[in-house]
């Protein structure tokens, strides 16, 4: 049978299924059925199951991170052009969750609202669909929840001190590298890391010639980004630690307005910064209280770049953020027959504003939410029972259009049950079910189009209106699920539907914020393996097919209607020489679907990667990689329909080397 304090245990990390190839030991990963994540830098595990780390992967971006995974997707371009979906569901509609912190603001959405550099990240897994009640505000559509690294994750076996660093190079002239070092004594632990990377504009594939440079590279596509992190904890005993952590993160280059094209207009200096300060908490057996996990933080979105009005500069620049205030407390308590029951509150404030010369200092729209839970595991063997409650409100104010006085206010509440159940047939097979409701409250304007203007200040999209009975999203979703093992083997699968009411979307060519429909989404999901001795096999398929009773818009970021994604690979191990050899083939079926009142065709595609990892010493990696080594010309279907879209990366020449000492 299934361990079931394992499940239970890594459950409460809300980090959940199939990740990307598998190399770990088939047994381990079905102990860790219920948490299947990907385990990307660090000496140590954070779970058993299936894993690769970013020292054993030559990786620079989400994009490379998630690869893996048939049921997540992300668009082309540069790094500060990654649209993220999940089941069809655009980045306005998930989270990127990181040690607790989120925001579902952004500063421009003409460019990804996820900003994540890897060489931080400790552990990465994903949510899709609906959460249960303890997956936190606005949990609707799915989330990507990661960790970062701390000095117990690189810290050798009895050592204090140690420093670890990282380099890479490709075909495409860009390079990025990596410096960590990190202690600990007698209680204290402390970690500092920084991480650089050039992104020079990469070749597409074969026949690819760009409209404004006539060459086979993809304008638009250059950034840098300059990172650190720096965290210091105290553990007063084996119960009981305290953190405090700041992250700095800053992409930059020289290139057009709108990150997400390739044309070369509206050309200047941009810049996003991302700053976030979290204070944490982590305590066991606090009588009654099991588990206490904890954290307050701050998150600073601000975003620099010229003052466009259309197509003209207004000079003086334009300055833009958006700000976050958050917390999290969540508890866990044993209750008698080996039943757990978890409870707590999340808090979150949200704000914007913007300045030009123009429009001087713009105070944006503002919101504030909370929600409280409570859930119950309850080990019925073999049946493992989730139940669940949550209750949401939200409070916005919106700053108001002052060529259309209206409504600027508006508030709701929810309550959101949700339920679900694994069944331990045999020590085998599972099968699991779920019926989960989630709420989701409306997006702020992103904190640029306070001042970016069609012509006069007040003409500005983010001066607007809120219907006065603006409710919450309401999300359901119900899915079916197996999993199976038997020696070599391993399958999963499952199939959903979820139904999300009050869709939020503008309302018409006054841009009021509105609820405007619904979207139901259709889908099944598929992930096999078969491993003989050091060969391991993998067949990985998503699908999700949205539909809406209302005219859907040709933007990547609300309702992203894609085909059916396939992923395969073969690896395989010579442990004597520590080496490993791989294939993936990463597939995608065409797609046409009718959006901005057009007809849209999106293009199917087939594209292959080798890679090898060589560990010559205990703490040494050396990565070698070719993706899409047919050089093939594609267009990611995570990303907007169009003719000034970015193809992604041509065949592309990487190698890789870290050291820890």
């Amino acid at each position: 049978m299934i361990s079931r304090p394992r499940c239970l245990r890594l459950s409460i990390l809300s980090l959940s299924l199939l990740c990307g190839f598998a190399h770990a030991d088939t047994q381990a990963a079905a102990d860790s059925s219920e948490l299947e994540t990907i385990e990307v830098t660090g000496a140590k595990s954070l779970t058993t199951g299936n894993y690769k780390n970013i020292a054993e992967r030559n990786v620079a971006s989400i994009r490379d991170v998630l690869a893996d995974r048939a049921d997540i997707n992300v668009g082309g371009g540069s790094l500060s052009a990654q649209y993220l979906s999940i089941r069809a569901a655009g980045q306005n509609k998930i989270d990127l969750v990181v040690d607790g912190t989120a925001t579902a603001t952004q500063a421009w959405y003409h460019q990804g609202r996820f900003q994540l550099d890897p060489a931080m990240i400790k552990v990465i897994g994903v949510e899709k669909g609906a959460g249960s009640a303890s997956a936190g505000i606005g949990a609707t559509s799915g989330a990507v929840r990661a960790r970062t690294v701390e000095a117990a994750d690189f810290l050798k076996e009895g050592q204090n001190f140690g420093v670890r660093v990282g380099a890479e190079i490709n075909s495409n002239k860009g390079s990025n590298g990596s410096l960590a070092v990190y202690g600990s004594s007698h209680g204290f632990d402390g970690l500092l890391m920084g991480s650089w990377l050039d992104d020079r504009n990469y070749r597409a594939g074969s026949g690819y010639r760009d409209g404004t440079t006539h060459s086979d590279r993809a304008n638009n596509t250059a950034r840098d980004q300059g990172n650190y992190l720096a965290k210091v904890g105290y553990r007063f005993n084996d119960d009981h630690k305290i953190g405090l952590s700041y992250r700095y993160e800053r992409y930059y280059g020289v290139g057009a307005d709108r990150l997400e094209f390739v044309m070369d207009d509206r050309v200047g200096p941009t810049e996003s910064l991302q700053k976030t300060t979290n204070l944490s908490y982590e305590g066991h057996h606090l009588g009654f209280i099991r588990d206490v996990d904890a954290n307050l933080y701050h998150l600073k979105i601000e975003d620099n770049r010229n003052a466009w009005s259309g197509s003209r500069d207004l000079g003086g620049g334009r300055h833009s953020e958006a700000l976050t205030t958050g917390g999290n407390f969540n508890f866990t308590s044993e209750l008698p027959g080996s039943h757990l029951l978890k409870y707590g509150v999340n808090l979150r404030n949200e704000k914007t504003n913007s300045q030009d010369n123009r429009s001087g200092y713009v105070d944006g729209e503002r919101k504030r939410e909370y929600g409280l839970y409570v859930e119950g595991i309850w080990s019925l063997s073999p049946v493992t029972l989730t139940t669940g409650l949550r209750y949401d409100h939200f409070k916005l104010t919106t700053a108001g259009n002052p060529q259309r006085p209206g409504n600027r206010d508006a508030a709701d509440g929810r309550l959101s049950p949700s339920f679900g159940l694994t069944w331990d047939i045999n020590p085998s097979l599972s099968l699991q079910a779920k019926l989960n409701y989630a709420a989701r409250s409306p997006q702020l304007a992103s904190a640029n189009t306070l001042t970016d203007t069609r012509g006069s200040a007040a003409a500005a999209r983010g001066l607007r209106n809120v219907d006065p009975g603006l409710a919450f999203e309401r999300a359901r979703l119900a899915e079916v699920g197996l999993k199976w093992r038997h020696g070599g083997w391993s399958l999963g699968g499952s199939v959903f539907e979820q139904t999300v009411h009050n869709y939020y979307t503008p309302n018409n060519s006054k841009n009021d914020l509105a609820n405007r429909g619904r979207v139901k989404t259709r889908g099944y999901e598929l992930d096999a393996a078969y491993r003989w001795n050091n060969l391991t096999a993998r067949l990985a398929m998503a699908y999700a097919d949205p539909e809406a009773n209302f005219p859907i818009s040709n933007d990547p970021a609300d309702i992203v209607p894609q085909g059916r994604r396939w992923i395969t690979g073969l690896t395989y191990a010579f442990p004597q020489a520590n080496l490993e050899i791989g294939w993936r083939g990463r597939f995608t079926q065409s797609k046409d679907y009718t959006a901005g009142n057009a007809q849209q065709h999106r293009a199917g595609y087939g594209v292959h990667d080798v890679y090898l990892n060589w560990k010559p010493l205990t703490d040494m990696n050396v990565n070698f990689a070719v993706n899409n080594i047919g050089n093939k010309l594609y267009y990611s279907h995570s990303q907007r329909v169009s003719g000034v879209a970015p193809p992604s990366r041509g065949r592309e020449v990487r190698l890789g080397v870290n050291y820890r000492f």
